[in-house]
């Protein structure tokens, strides 16, 4: 796995913004079952203007690009997930304060801070059909498999399984949080869209740092 330095960082949200870019309609698509049908578009469009904004000035630190990746998403993304995904991502920052070279532990610490975060602004918690539903359970993942001494790979592996599974559970899940609540049980039978937009992020993530 590449070392998480700020530069690699920059590139990994070039990457996403790729991913995004190719995502946006099956996204769009997917929220127009429950919400406004702009989260492809929002999330397209934010992670494209972090990408040129990071790359026209390097940040010297990893806290940095991650605050500043964060805030431009909080300020910039428009829509319930937009405000979401900035607010996990600048918590995650804060954590990574002081470190040049992200490690695995750093990731863990770093993810179950953006959980915490999302939690209090989104007043979520598992089972509410948001992307909750997908991040805690990757988090999860990636710190067991770190703890028992797997590979940063094999636990990026089973991060994006767990992440997979707990998108698709949402499916079965009655919306109480966001656009999607107001449906009731008309939010039954679809994903939501934040928990697969994660999964696209994190898959994403994994290629990029694992050259797979």
């Amino acid at each position: 796995m590449k070392n998480i330095t700020p530069a690699e960082l920059v590139n990994l949200v070039e990457a996403l913004a790729r991913t995004f870019e190719e995502e946006e309609s099956s996204l769009n698509e997917l929220d127009s079952k429950v919400g406004d049908g702009e989260c492809g578009a929002n999330l397209r469009k934010a992670f494209r203007t972090a990408s040129v904004k990071l790359q026209s000035q390097l940040p010297r630190d990893v806290s940095s690009v991650i605050e500043r990746l964060g805030m431009h998403f909080i300020t910039s993304a428009g829509g319930t997930i937009g405000i979401l995904f900035g607010v996990g991502i600048h918590a995650a920052g804060k954590e990574a304060a002081g470190i040049s070279c992200l490690g695995a532990t750093d990731v863990v610490k770093m993810g179950n801070a953006a959980i915490e975060a999302v939690k209090v602004r989104g007043k979520a918690q598992t089972g509410d059909k948001t992307f909750l539903d997908a991040l805690i359970p990757a988090v999860a993942a990636f710190s067991a498999s770190v703890d028992k001494g797997t590979s940063i790979d094999n636990a990026l592996n089973d991060a994006v399984s767990s992440a997979r599974k707990g998108a698709e559970a949402t499916k079965s899940m009655v919306a109480r949080r966001g656009r999607a609540s107001y449906l009731g049980g008309r939010s039954l039978g679809h994903i939501d869209p934040g928990a697969r937009a994660f999964v696209l992020a994190l898959e994403s993530a994994q290629k990029f740092l694992t050259g797979r």
